[in-house]
């Protein structure tokens, strides 16, 4: 529950590659529109025995890694279909580094904060700390890291629409300036509202016409770092100052909820559960199973419905009767960063002084005496996607999903087929480790004659040496 406050020195704007992702995804979000001290985190703990990456890793380390993340799943979905709300016995150490950008521009408009607009979102960003943390009865601590950016950054319009907002791979460099390990999710805010903003855009090219969304969601659990960003808008009359931080009282603060709800959504795939929309406050018509919920009559901007899914408490009406869903508490510990997200290695053949490498002119794998960073994802039932930081969007994949003797393998986009593009890692006697289909024949990555290959066949280089990757 610490709160650090410090503005940004002038930093350059570099070309940057985006955080690595299984499945990232880019969905235009609307709604909104109508270093602390490091104490006991049971899923740093959990993990702590496994994630000591020394230089040269045990051959078990990535089943030690599965087996433990494949327990916490087991044991939060067992809490799921037994509606069992039993809080933690620690509450999850969340860590979110929240950066205002207090000037932006797109061509000839330009957006700023005021001293004023600082001050507010000091206060949102304690709001959305305090009233999570309540709302979930204290099964996650929540510590914001508050940077204002003071550089000029420009925003991106969304294609084929009039809309603005602060794409991730431009403020990277601003991430990377203040992120750290303990780090689990980044929100960015900038505020286009205000009659400072209005008298200094007015009759300018695309004033009225280009604005920037209230919210923008881009990854999340999916994600090695979740991440979203939203405008900041003008406090509603009689709610602030704060007369509370625990209650949701500030409309950002629903806007900041709303989005970051978005990153938690990948939990319905990752437990196999049912697992609301956020938007599923629009009820059955859109969302089948779910009633509808209305914005400041029922609470403050549909803030009943988010407090009942950050409760566990939401009610879903399926086949077999009512069933309440949302967030129960064995649910927190998978929202870190460090559950999924193992970290970047480098892949290196056992038999030959070569490193697996994503070749970037002609996207497909390669080899290289120079390394190559992989980003590797834990994807549940035991497999591992595996990325090149270099193209974060691709993934090693099994063609066409095929599996055959002697298919090609190479890099593609997420398809949303994961027996294609997850593996099997499994440690070898030699402490060397094998990729495998996760197919019952588990066939091999294979590189024979220059080629990658899925093949049962021994011809070839088929045992990889994994290495932390050197910060």
């Amino acid at each position: 529950m610490n709160k650090r406050i410090t503005g940004s020195a002038g930093l350059i704007l570099i070309s940057v590659l985006l955080l690595a992702a299984c499945g990232n995804k880019q969905a235009v979000d609307t709604a909104g529109e109508s270093k602390s001290e490091q104490t006991a985190d049971p899923v740093t703990d959990i993990k702590e025995d496994v994630s000591e990456e020394p230089e040269e890793m045990k051959a078990s380390y990535f089943e030690a890694l599965a087996e433990d993340t494949d327990r916490m799943i087991l044991e939060a979905r067992a809490q799921y279909e037994e509606e069992d709300h039993t809080p933690l016995a620690e509450p999850v150490r969340y860590n979110v580094l929240w950066l205002g950008f207090t000037q932006v521009y797109y061509e000839d408009l330009v957006f700023r904060m005021t001293d004023f607009d600082r001050e507010y979102l000091e206060a949102v960003a304690l709001n959305y700390e305090k009233s999570v943390e309540s709302i979930s009865d204290h099964n996650i601590d929540i510590s914001v890291d508050l940077h204002f950016i003071e550089d000029s950054t420009p925003l991106t319009k969304t294609e084929g629409d009039d809309w603005l907002f602060l794409a991730q791979e431009t403020v990277q460099p601003f991430i990377d300036l203040y992120v750290n390990n303990e780090t689990d999710t980044v929100l960015t805010t900038v505020q286009t509202a205000g009659d400072e903003n209005a008298e200094r855009n007015e009759g300018r090219d695309g004033y009225g016409i280009h604005y920037v969304m209230l919210g923008l969601e881009t990854a999340g659990l999916s994600s090695s770092m979740g991440y979203s960003t939203f405008d900041l808008q003008k406090p509603v009359e009689g709610t602030y100052p704060l007369k509370d931080p625990e209650i949701p009282s500030l409309y950002a603060t629903a806007v900041a909820v709303h989005e970051w709800m978005h990153q938690l959504e990948s939990l319905g795939s990752i437990l196999d559960i049912e697992y609301p929309n956020t938007h599923a406050y629009m009820g059955a018509e859109s969302f089948p199973g779910y009633q509808k919920y209305n914005a400041d009559e029922n609470d403050y901007d549909f803030f009943e419905f988010y407090k009942l899914v950050l409760k566990g408490e939401l009610p879903y009406t399926g086949g077999s009767g009512v069933k309440h869903v949302g967030m129960y508490p064995k649910m927190w510990p998978l929202i870190k960063r460090n559950v999924f997200n193992t970290g970047n290695f480098t892949i290196k053949a056992a038999d030959k002084d070569v490193y697996l490498r994503g070749q970037t002119s002609d996207p497909t794998l390669t080899v290289s005496e120079e390394p190559c960073t992989w980003n590797i994802r834990y994807c549940g039932e035991g497999r591992f996607s595996l990325s090149p930081t270099e193209l974060p969007d691709k993934l090693i994949d099994l063609s066409n999903a095929w599996d055959a003797e002697d298919n090609n393998i190479g890099l593609w986009v997420y398809t949303g087929y994961t027996d294609a593009q997850s593996w099997c890692i499994t440690g070898n006697d030699d402490g060397s480790y094998s990729l495998k289909t996760p197919y019952e024949s588990g066939r091999l990555i294979t590189l024979r004659d220059g080629a990658f290959l899925c093949t049962e066949g021994a011809e070839g280089i088929q045992k990889w040496i994994i290495e932390a990757a050197q910060d």
